[in-house]
């Protein structure tokens, strides 16, 4: 892998760690152009939350999730199933809370030195063993999935 950006839905750039032939320029227009792809494709076509960008010397693998876009720049000699399950894990740690502190980290930094930096809210530590307040057979709170329906070659059997 070459590099990765992390950009959140509004198109702010979060994390950068791409080469330097990736020009200041193209990173101030990249998150539109990224919107616009799958803007345009969701509207267009079935709508699919990653992309491969196939270039001479550079693949570029655009992922989507719920609250980030995710894009990476790897060789076209790259193992894509290896890819995907690095990307996949990567997906599936940046909750909203890692975002929060992620945009509050940029804030930081693009305040002027003279401003005093807001003091961070001190965590609070959830307990590791959460004992049941309610009884079970309340606390069941889940939707049935609908069955799917099966067919045989257009036919229900």
């Amino acid at each position: 892998m070459d590099g990765a950006c992390i950009l959140d839905k509004k198109g702010n750039l979060l994390h950068n760690a791409l080469p330097d032939f990736f020009l200041d320029d193209f990173l101030d227009d990249l998150a539109r152009r990224v919107k616009a792809l799958y803007e345009a494709v969701d509207e267009n076509y079935m709508p699919c939350d990653d992309y491969l960008l196939k270039f001479p010397q550079k693949y570029i693998r655009i992922r989507r999730s719920r609250h980030i876009y995710l894009l990476v720049a790897v060789d076209p000699s790259v193992n894509l199933v290896s890819l995907r399950m690095v990307t996949n894990l990567v997906l599936k740690h940046i909750t909203p809370k890692v975002l929060s502190v992620m945009r509050s980290q940029i804030a930081a930094c693009e305040q002027p030195p003279n401003t005093p930096t807001p003091a961070a809210p001190a965590p609070t530590e959830e307990p590791t063993v959460s004992t049941p307040t309610e009884p079970t057979a309340t606390r069941g709170n889940k939707v049935a999935r609908p069955r799917p329906t099966r067919s045989f070659r257009g036919t229900r059997y």
